[in-house]
């Protein structure tokens, strides 16, 4: 599925139908378990991220659950989107029965998966609970016994309205590892022939009364295919949302076996498995023993065909041969089975950690630094998206790049000020890929590389950037220079106050 073809619905409706026993009881009470959300969030500037944010209000859906062994004792639990609340200043809810505004708060999030677990406070849900009556939170059900063709309802507060929205009438219709617009992660997720509208997204997705998705997102150029994040997923989650270090992550790239790569691979027709082409050095599959040019034949005892995909007991059905590692976590065991160099190997030990992408999407503020006039900035692909076009360059070509090294980021320059003395700055806004001969990791390594350089007394040290593009920095001049900067455009921070979203190295 190309990413184009994706709409995140802070939005969208679901969703389809159920059965009547229970329909006409549930009817009754859900407008107050299905909530409107309101979430007023952080909208920076990614390219330049030292000028002062915007802030925009987001609306979705969201709904009350209880989860006794991750939150013993825990009232007002809320289930919804990551992408509705994700670098959210605040969150409001509210009904479609009485339009009082409540205050909630964010007990935890995964970004990678698209859900976030809130909060009511106390004392707004005692007040909630008095003009609405007691709170009966949904159940969670059992996404794992969902079949392709089961009927499923949807509920939410799409666009268009102020009441509660049901959607019905519509089935399952697909079931697979794919990717997740938000966070470009792929998980399963479960494909209805829904109803859509603006508004839905972290709405509710039930069967027999209980919940079995969380609606997240559809596709822009059809009509009624639309997706929910198994609540499975959810609940295998929620217990790692302080420590999402515990998320496998690994990447690496494989290509289908055909016959011309087969008989390349001296196998038989009938073997089964998939290449794999790159693993990053260092990386989580590296650190476990597979190296490039593997052909993967079996995982935890599945044996994977020539597609990737696996028989997969517990959904009845074949997956992508991922949902093992996604139902892992770093540390526990596994045992994975490859041809190499005509060899068959059995290589058994404990999930390592992966390693972020070299051009990752970010939830919270950017890495940048301004130095002697010259803005820095780590390339994500958020700062892509505040590119516009002149971000296409960046995109086409470092997408879907992997790192060669650890840890390793993109550096651009996304801004000259005027007082560094250059009249068109233009050709100049590109990678930086070596400071004094050296190779730039990512912008923290640079910052430090300049602090250093300049103790040592350098006067003047060469920037090569992307294209075989010089250009000098003046250490002399520099605090001056940047002085005068930061007062002149009202600059607040010069540099990322705390690094982020790059492990030191």
């Amino acid at each position: 599925m190309k990413l184009g073809r994706i709409s995140i619905l802070c939005c969208l409706l679901l969703l389809l139908s159920g059965g009547v026993s229970w329909s006409s009881q549930l009817n009754s009470i859900i407008e107050t378990q299905v909530l409107r959300i309101l979430a007023t969030k952080y909208s920076g500037y990614y390219h330049k991220p030292w000028k002062t944010p915007d802030f925009n209000t987001v609306k979705g859906s969201a709904f009350f659950f209880r989860d006794e062994k991750n939150f013993p004792g825990m009232t007002g639990l809320i289930l919804t989107n990551a992408h509705a609340v994700s670098m959210a200043q605040s969150i409001k809810v509210s009904n479609g029965r009485e339009k009082r505004q409540y205050t909630v708060r964010q007990v935890g999030i995964c970004n990678s998966a698209d859900f976030a677990v809130l909060q009511m406070e106390p004392e707004e849900l005692v007040t909630y609970e008095r003009l609405n009556g007691p709170v009966t939170p949904l159940e969670l059900g059992d996404s794992d016994m969902l079949r392709v063709g089961d009927k499923v309802t949807g509920w939410g507060y799409p666009l268009g309205g102020e009441r509660l929205s049901k959607s019905e009438q519509g089935e399952i219709s697909r079931i697979e590892v794919s990717q997740y617009a938000h966070s470009l992660d792929r998980w399963l997720m479960v494909q209805a022939s829904l109803q859509q509208n603006r508004g839905n997204s972290g709405g509710p997705v039930l069967k027999d009364g209980k919940v079995v998705g969380i609606a997240f997102q559809g596709m822009r150029t059809s009509d009624r295919i639309n997706f929910f994040v198994p609540i499975n997923l959810v609940k295998d989650l929620i217990p790692l949302l302080d420590k999402q270090d515990l998320l496998p992550r690994w990447g690496y790239v494989v290509q289908p076996l055909f016959p011309r790569l087969k008989d390349f691979y001296n196998l038989e027709l009938d073997q089964g498995g998939v290449l794999l082409d790159y693993v990053i050095p260092d990386g989580g599959p590296s650190k476990f023993g597979l190296v490039n040019n593997d052909i993967l034949m079996e995982i935890d005892g599945h044996e994977i065909d020539n597609f990737g995909e696996i028989y997969f007991e517990p959904l009845g059905q074949k997956v992508y041969f991922s949902e093992i590692l996604n139902r892992k976590k770093v540390g526990e065991d596994l045992a994975v089975k490859v041809i190499r160099e005509g060899k068959v190997l059995e290589i058994r030990g404990k999930i390592t950690p992966g390693l972020p992408r070299l051009v990752p999407r970010i939830f919270t503020r950017a890495n940048y630094f301004i130095y002697c006039g010259i803005g820095f900035v780590e390339l994500t692909l958020n700062c892509i998206d505040n590119l516009g076009k002149s971000g296409d360059t960046f995109r086409a070509k470092y997408e879907d790049q992997f790192p060669d090294l650890p840890y390793q980021k993109i550096v651009i320059i996304s801004e000259i000020f005027p007082e560094y003395g250059l009249v068109d700055t233009s050709s100049y806004l590109k990678r930086v890929e070596k400071i004094d001969g050296g190779h730039v990791l990512n912008v923290e390594s640079l910052y430090s590389t300049i602090e250093s350089l300049a103790k040592q007394g350098k006067k003047k040290v060469l920037l090569e950037l992307e294209g075989h593009i010089q250009l000098p920095i003046d250490f002399e001049r520099a605090p001056e220079l940047d002085a005068m900067i930061k007062e002149k455009y009202g600059i607040l921070y010069m540099k990322t106050p705390v690094w982020l979203n790059t492990p030191r190295t």
